[in-house]
Order: structure tokens, then sequence, then C-alpha cells
């Protein structure tokens, strides 16, 4: 009986993971499409590197989330796209990249994740 309820536990777990994969995924583009720094923040790795216009260095969670929230001040949101999202092959981490459409243009933002599902790079481009 055990065996039997640890497989379906398994195999439960193992379909809702692409559900748990995409609220997250679906989680980021709502943050971006708001131009919301701190929900988008929830994402984040401990540290990560920040690549925004003139900005490039590594950062702890909460120095990113206000380097983003002072970018979004100076370029108002108006949505997101994200274009493509992948999954990790080949020693690859995963990634996502969109468009993001502002008053003062569109930028190209570029996510990578670590083995935790947490954005460990962010590089934002016109």
């Amino acid at each position: 009986m055990k065996h039997i309820i640890f497989h379906s536990i398994a195999v439960s777990l193992f379909f809702m993971l692409p559900v748990l994969t995409y609220s997250q995924s679906t989680g980021m583009d709502v943050a971006l499409n708001k131009g919301n720094a701190a929900d988008l923040g929830v994402f984040f790795a401990p540290t990560l590197d920040v690549s925004i216009l003139n900005t490039d260095a590594t950062m702890t969670s909460s120095q990113a989330v206000n380097t983003l929230a002072e970018f979004f001040t100076q370029n108002q949101v108006k949505s997101y796209n994200r274009a493509h999202l992948t999954a990790p092959q080949n020693g690859r981490s995963n990634y996502a990249l969109g468009d993001l459409y502002t008053a003062t243009g569109t930028y190209r933002v570029y996510l990578y994740f670590d083995g935790q599902k947490k954005i460990s790079e962010i590089r934002i481009q016109k």
C-alpha cells in the first residue's frame, strides 16, 4: 500500500512541475508588465548580476530591486511580452527573454536562472 501511495505522489509531482514553472514565469511576466521591481524581486537569487543600460554589477537582491525600481521610474512601463523561455540543457541554465515597452522606447530583457529557478542575472538593453 505504501508503495502505491509513493508512486501516486511521485506521478502527481511529475505532472505538477510544469505547472509550477509556468506559474513562476507568469508571475515574472506580470511583474515586468506592471513595472513592479518588488514583485520581480521575489524571484531574485540572493545575489545576481545586473546589467541595466549603464549599470553593470553584481548586487544583492535588495540592491537589484532598487536599481530596477529606478529604471522603471525613469522608463514608465507600458507592457511586457515574453518572446522565449528555455529549459536547462547541456549544462546551461534556462533563460527567458522578452520585450519591455516603455514610454521611452522598447528594451530587450534577458533573465537567466540558477538551479533553484531564481533569477541569477538580469539584463535590460535598448
